[in-house]
């Protein structure tokens, strides 16, 4: 059932998204003062109930097309039997030109309709607007809030925003300054169209140097390409949501080529743009430094501290030179916090710090504070597993320690959002899936946060319909039940085609992994 033909494949993916775009429209965030109000049908659809109702379930049945065409496009690119995968450095490319053209089609036809849709699953696209606006009003985004501005709500920025100030680095803020400066006279719309645009060419970022990353290492091409773009997580996040993330992570993941390409400062210049847009992406520049210091097989403690030393300074250096010359200094910095009162539901830092103060407060004593020291207990082991990997296994594969970094900072995080999640599973698939539980830990983490995406996440839909319980639980357990039958449907596909294949004379899985060298 999971191999369907391709351009089959195509049009299920297709259906998906244009369920999606459909559902945006009455179920998207739409901000109040936009000028879709003054169209009459759009105006009674999103004051149906009805309507509201029908647009939950075309939005959770077209993420949930796009899972099935997803999956069946992953399965169908599993390796032929004696297949070649040397890299392009090295020999023949990993993957034929057919399958990954295939793969590169089904991300411009699945996310083409996306680009279109109504925020949906976050409404962070309309704070990004917001904090352009600052700067393009000649306000520091660091030290003035959205509420400051004429007419703020009305540009759609939702209220936990209005008084806080931006959490994102020098660089992204002055992108959104000349996207606000730029769509000034226009409607808001194309405002919100401008600033996806941004985030999608994160994405081509991401995908195009992911390849190149595959073709150096003798990775499947085309597998990996489809496991960092055409998942339906990241064309949730990094298209219809526009977070700013997918440019972050297409940075670093930039950065990482050129540095296994012998360019250490250049990629120090990306990494840094890198911090520019997020700052947490400072925890990828150790791993730059350390791809510098082993172009010597014998590299010890002063190479490695004096390339540290020159990838931060170009990096940081030059985020603080940005930031000082679009007139914000510092400010940036406190990106990279992490606010304690909040938390996402199934973070394992935000379960346990819950947990204490609830018994705290049991046994009389300080809940708060109970919890406060959990959060942090939490934040100093993810901060002292980036130092173990950066230090007693720096000798490791370098894409491995930035998968594990990253790992640590947001599985130890209180807020672990579904675009978070996306900046393991994207330098996961970067680094090579070697096993197939590695294989599955994408796949369920990625139907998982599509699902935390789907309903627990922010949908203005699910506001407007909380008064009927009913509809909620529906609209959730369609979504659960279609994602657990899917993965199912998934695990039997591949025990039978590993059934079909002949054994390994290595236990690594032939999807994303190098099958004739290892990694350097």
């Amino acid at each position: 059932m999971l191999s369907a033909h391709h351009r089959l494949r195509l049009a299920i993916g297709l259906v998906g998204s244009l369920m999606i775009l459909a559902g945006s429209v009455v179920g998207g965030w739409l901000a109040p003062g936009s000028g879709l109000w003054d169209v009459e049908l759009v105006a009674a659809l999103r004051t149906s109930r009805g309507a509201v109702y029908v647009a939950a379930m075309l939005v959770v049945g077209g993420v949930l097309l796009l899972m099935f065409a997803w999956l069946s496009l992953g399965l169908s690119l599993r390796r032929r039997e004696g297949q070649a995968a040397a890299g392009a450095d090295g020999g023949a490319t990993g993957a034929a030109p057919g399958p990954l053209r295939r793969v590169v089609t089904a991300i411009a036809v699945w996310a083409a309709p996306l680009l279109f849709a109504l925020p949906l699953f976050s409404r962070d696209s309309y704070a990004y607007i917001g904090q352009g606006r600052l700067l393009a009003s000649g306000l520091d985004p660091y030290a003035h809030v959205m509420a400051e501005l004429p007419n703020w709500y009305e540009t759609g920025v939702d209220y936990k925003w209005s008084t806080t100030v931006t959490p994102y680095g020098p660089v992204f803020v002055w992108l959104q300054n000349i996207v606000v400066r730029a769509t000034d006279s226009l409607p808001l719309e194309v405002t919100l169209f401008a600033t996806r645009l941004v985030a999608v060419v994160g994405l081509a970022l991401l995908v195009y140097y992911a390849w190149r990353i595959a073709r150096l290492r003798g990775y499947d091409e085309a597998a990996v390409v489809w496991a960092v773009g055409a998942s339906p997580l990241v064309l949730m996040d990094f298209v219809a949501s526009a977070h700013n993330d997918a440019l972050m992570i297409g940075l670093i993941v930039a950065g990482a080529y050129h540095a296994l390409q012998r360019r250490p400062l250049l990629a120090a210049v990306l990494v840094g743009l890198a911090i520019g847009v997020k700052p947490i992406a400072v925890v990828a520049l150790p791993v730059i430094g350390i791809i510098w210091a082993s172009r010597r097989a014998d590299f010890g403690w002063p190479r490695l501290i004096a390339c540290w030393a020159a990838v931060s300074a170009v990096a940081v250096g030059g985020v603080v030179a940005f930031g000082v010359g679009i007139g914000s200094g510092l400010g940036w910095a406190v990106g990279l916090g992490t606010p304690l009162e909040l938390g996402s539901f199934y973070s394992p830092s935000r379960i346990l710090s819950l947990a204490a103060r609830d018994l705290a407060n049991g046994a009389g004593l300080d809940g708060a504070l109970a919890q406060r020291v959990v959060v942090w207990a939490f934040l100093a082991a993810g901060c002292a597993i980036v130092a173990f990997l950066v230090t007693v296994k720096r000798r490791s594969d370098p894409l491995r320690l930035l998968v594990g970094s990253f790992a640590a900072i947001a599985l130890c995080s209180p807020i672990l959002h579904p675009w978070y999640a996306l900046w393991v599973l994207s330098l996961l698939a970067v680094a090579g899936i070697r096993r197939t539980w590695q294989l599955r830990v994408l796949v369920y983490a990625t139907a998982f946060f599509a699902m935390v995406g789907i309903y627990g996440e922010q949908l203005d839909m699910i506001d407007r319909i909380r008064a009927d319980p009913g509809i909620p639980t529906l609209y959730g357990w369609v979504g659960v039940i279609g994602s657990a039958g899917l993965l199912v449907l998934f695990e039997l596909a591949l025990r039978r085609a590993r059934r079909r294949m002949p054994a390994p004379t290595h236990p690594e899985l032939p999807m994303l992994s190098a099958s004739s060298t290892p990694s350097p």
